[in-house]
């Protein structure tokens, strides 16, 4: 089934899915929806929230302010001409009620409190005023590339968000809080680099790896590209790291924080095929191709004069380096100026010598 189209109230009317939510029926065909359709997880989360909330309401009205404010709210709603409710059956019609009720009071009461992900709360404590993040969300459907104040990129996926500490390009710790997946490329520096996702805590020096932490799922995978990184968990500061070497991976299990090290060629649970699996090593290679493989890769659009460029050719191996320290060699190599706006990248040249 195609779930692309789903909004939160297709996912309420499908009884696999409500199935799923009270009673854990199917889990491995919904986790893999999940993974599938990252733009449909902040309208799954929704769902999942509003239906765990149904099943737990109490049998007494709310009153006064709240009550009135609710039902307008209901009322607004039910008024959308959008609202594609003609095929539900009759019972959907009052559940709809129901868990526009639900939702309502949801918002009502949570609108102004603040949010208890892992991800926010080890934000909150790690945040200070010698010590303040920055943060960018990927809220479109594509992925979408951040580059750091240090000289490390990071390629955010649908619905990925990160936190970093701005003082990254000075003595303060290279600190990034994850939320959702994210393909990282770190600049190598003395300074440690370390990634926080969820209660997987991940050290490198400089090194390509890609995480999967989203605060709804029960698993968090990361997979070593080149390189070699540390893993530990939190809350268990004293125990022994793990190290993972390229082309190695691991799961944790939030539950019971048991992690597992598996080969690459056993596919990692919530791990997305991304940015990791992509090759950088270029051997006589035309520079279009270069350019469109970045923009596969990194979500990024690059303008040149591909007349000019029609002889260009590339041989190098680029597979440690960041987004920009990639456009700075490969642009030496071809003779090129590259300007760098956003996800708009420029390429100049007079052409290149044969």
């Amino acid at each position: 089934m195609d779930y692309s189209k789903f909004d939160i109230a297709d996912f309420i009317a499908d009884d696999n899915f409500v199935a799923w939510v009270k009673n854990g029926e199917n889990a491995g065909h919904w986790e893999s929806v999940v993974r599938n359709y990252p733009e449909q997880r902040t309208a799954i989360l929704q769902a999942r929230t509003i239906i765990q909330a149904a099943s737990q309401l109490p049998a007494f009205g709310l009153k006064g302010e709240v009550d009135a404010a609710i039902w307008q709210n209901i009322r607004e709603k039910m008024d959308e001409p959008q609202r594609q409710v003609r095929n539900l059956r009759p019972w959907y019609m009052a559940a709809a009620v129901l868990v526009l009720l639900v939702a309502s009071a949801i918002m009502w009461f949570t609108m102004n409190k603040t949010d208890h992900s892992v991800y926010h709360e080890l934000v909150a404590k790690a945040a200070t005023r010698k010590n303040a993040f920055a943060e960018c969300i990927n809220e479109g459907k594509k992925p979408e590339t951040v580059s750091l104040p240090d000289g490390s990129s990071v390629v955010l996926q649908p619905g990925a968000r990160i936190s970093y500490s701005t003082c990254l390009a000075g003595k303060c710790p290279r600190q990034v809080y994850l939320s959702g997946a994210a393909f990282f490329e770190v600049k190598r520096n003395i300074e440690p680099f370390v990634v926080y996702a969820n209660e997987m805590v991940i050290n490198v020096l400089g090194t390509s790896f890609m995480v999967s932490a989203y605060d709804e799922d029960t698993l968090v995978s990361v997979a070593v590209k080149t390189g070699k990184i540390a893993i530990a968990i939190q809350p268990k500061e004293n125990d022994a790291r793990v190290n993972l070497s390229a082309h190695q991976q691991a799961v944790l299990t939030r539950s019971n924080h048991a992690l597992d090290v598996l080969p690459m060629n056993i596919a990692a649970p919530a791990l997305p095929t991304v940015t990791a699996l992509y090759s950088f090593v270029f051997a006589d290679a035309p520079a279009d191709s270069v350019f469109n493989l970045l923009e596969k890769a990194y979500g990024v659009q690059i303008n040149y004069d591909k007349t000019l460029m029609a002889g260009c050719r590339l041989t190098a191996s680029l597979d440690d380096e960041p987004l920009k320290e990639k456009l700075k060699l490969i642009c030496q190599a071809l003779e090129a100026t590259c300007t760098i706006e956003g996800d708009k990248i420029t390429v100049t040249t007079k052409g290149c010598h044969q």
